[in-house]
């Protein structure tokens, strides 16, 4: 601490403590950060950001993985279907037993008599 009794003597000394109570020391600065306004509040934002990164992966690292298990269904019991017959079971039967393929077709018979510029008009 600067005790009260002690004097500056030094012309240097003094000539900085007067810009710095006047604020000309700053002037300089407020200049070049005035300038470089857009890179400091991107730089600043970039760093936010980094830290925030680190904060988030300290408190992942440090919590428990979680463990999910199904739930419990208990005994699983059996079910009983009734069953009945419908007298169309035949039908159904014969509908689903059908058999989708399709015969060979027939070459149907040729026949050279036939003349289809007749002169006979009925």
């Amino acid at each position: 601490m600067l005790n009260l009794t002690d004097k500056i003597t030094n012309p240097e000394a003094i000539k900085l403590i007067n810009d710095l109570k006047s604020g000309a020391f700053f002037v300089p600065l407020k200049a070049k950060a005035i300038r470089y306004k857009w890179f400091i509040i991107s730089g600043g934002i970039i760093t936010v950001l980094l830290i925030a990164l680190s904060i988030g992966k300290t408190i992942f690292r440090g919590s428990d993985k979680p463990v999910f298990l199904p739930p419990d269904i208990g005994v699983l019991q059996p079910t009983f279907e009734k069953t009945s017959v419908s007298d169309y079971e035949w039908i159904r039967q014969n509908i689903i037993n059908f058999g989708t393929e399709l015969p060979d077709p027939v070459i149907p018979f040729f026949d050279n008599i036939i003349d289809l510029e007749s002169d006979n008009i009925y």
